[in-house]
């Protein structure tokens, strides 16, 4: 075979791989702009059902805006009858490219109501998504910021250690929306 021949067949190769990877993208660009607003709705919902879920007799939430959070927490929500708050967490456990989403709903008097723990998909099974159990959930029902009572669980040190360490920041959050309430019925 000459050496023209070769050099269109190697160019040939990579023309013909290109083309593929480049129908490959958009074909990727294409179910990810079907799937997307479904991804997303499936989220709020999810993220509706743990709200209610931790805060029960709720009148709806309200996002409180312009206060600050720490790294974990991502939302701060506030029961419109006055029942309680509730913090979204975002923990990074084992594996911190998957990090869970944690609600968490406190009482007016800052004890916690409930948490609930809406993904652990980076967890393993079995180990770290033992977060997800009540056995683990339960324990921070009516505790307040020291967690005084609350015990990581053997084998899952990691998952379980960041989940506490996020609501134990969570309260900071808290405080600061407890604050920035007070503040605006202040000024009604």
């Amino acid at each position: 075979m000459s050496k023209t021949k070769k050099m269109n067949t190697s160019v040939k190769s990579i023309i013909v791989l290109v083309a593929i990877c480049l129908f490959i993208a958009v074909a990727m660009a294409a179910v990810n702009m079907v799937t997307a607003p479904r991804i997303e709705e499936q989220q709020r919902k999810a993220e509706q059902e743990a709200l209610a879920a931790v805060v029960p007799d709720n009148g709806g939430f309200e996002k409180i805006e312009n206060i600050d959070l720490p790294e974990s927490v991502s939302a701060v929500y506030r029961d419109k009858d006055g029942e309680g708050l509730v913090a979204m967490l975002t923990v990074k456990g084992y594996d911190s490219s998957k990090p869970m989403s944690v609600a968490v709903g406190y009482k007016n008097d800052g004890s916690i109501t409930k948490m609930v723990i809406i993904s652990a998909s980076g967890e393993t099974s079995g180990i770290g998504s033992k977060v997800t159990l009540p056995d683990f959930t339960s324990q921070f029902e009516g505790k307040t910021e020291t967690l005084e009572g609350v015990d990581a669980i053997s084998g899952a040190t990691v998952s379980s250690g960041a989940v506490i360490d996020a609501v134990k920041e969570s309260f900071t959050a808290i405080n600061s929306a407890v604050n920035s309430v007070k503040e605006a019925q202040g000024n009604e």
